[in-house]
């Protein structure tokens, strides 16, 4: 008998591997190895891989979402009185009867939503280091560059993005700063300035002002008024800058905005 577990799959074989060696953990086998076979979707490549697991008198444990190829394995495994598990089929036989449709029978849709999840985190790390103007390297790497004065949501609506699986670097406007050069080198149509009606942002300043004791002109309407127009003034010379106006709105709305002025409306949140 032997001590290797066949694993086959349509997909990664991941899933299969995990419930094997959690199933193992209960019998203290350490040595029994586990031999994958991933990205099976041939019938050719199936029966090679049947006939080897019949040479070593192997288990052969299986997550495929073709019927057709299950059925093989299990007539295969029957008639040569090979063990075997069908990990997928039963839960899959079982929502077709209560769902009462018949299953896609699409490879691989486990491992396109693993993906979609490792972006999101990778864009999340991404935006995280790049959170207020901290860092601007790996400039090329962002999907938006999002520029706005203080308190106008750049970090909410940032990281709201990174969820989503967009690169975001945000950067403080300040009159008195230059903008750094290397935002005039992308490509100009990510750069978005997020912008607020004047009054509306002053009220936001001056309750964040109540928790510290300065004389700071910070909440000061006119000198909001000169900052708002410096933006203005910023995309009336960068034409391919966008600018979003976040009065009021949701950290949802403000993002949604943002994509569909970048990206346009057919890619949605």
């Amino acid at each position: 008998m032997s001590d290797r577990i066949y694993i086959v799959s349509d997909g990664t074989g991941q899933s299969a591997v995990n419930i094997m060696r959690a199933a193992l953990l209960q019998f203290n086998e350490p040595h029994t190895k586990l031999t994958v076979y991933s990205m099976v979707n041939e019938k050719a490549q199936l029966m090679s891989i049947l006939e080897h697991a019949r040479l070593d008198e192997s288990v052969v444990a299986y997550t495929m979402v073709s019927g057709e190829l299950r059925q093989i394995i299990h007539e295969y495994c029957e008639e040569n009185n090979l063990s075997h598990v069908d990990i997928l089929g039963p839960p899959l036989r079982m929502l077709a009867d209560y769902l009462g449709k018949e299953p896609q029978e699409t490879p691989g849709v486990l491992r396109k939503v693993d993906e979609k999840y490792f972006k999101r985190i990778e864009a999340m790390e991404f935006t995280l280091t790049h959170d207020d103007g901290k860092s601007l390297k790996g400039i090329t790497e962002a999907d938006l560059v999002i520029l706005g004065l203080s308190r106008t949501s750049k970090t909410p609506t940032s990281f709201y993005l990174a969820q989503q699986g967009f690169k975001v670097i945000n950067v403080p406007l300040v009159p008195e700063i230059p903008i750094n050069e290397d935002i005039f080198k992308i490509d100009q149509h990510k750069v978005v300035i997020l912008m607020m009606d004047p009054e509306v942002l002053q009220k936001i300043r001056s309750a964040r002002l109540k928790h510290y004791k300065t004389s700071s002109n910070y909440n000061n309407i006119n000198k909001i008024f000169e900052e708002v127009e410096f933006c203005y003034d910023l995309v009336r010379k960068n034409r391919k800058w966008n600018m979003i106006n976040t009065t009021n709105k949701s950290i949802e709305e403000t993002a949604r905005e943002i994509i569909h002025s970048v990206y346009g409306r057919d890619m949605e949140l």
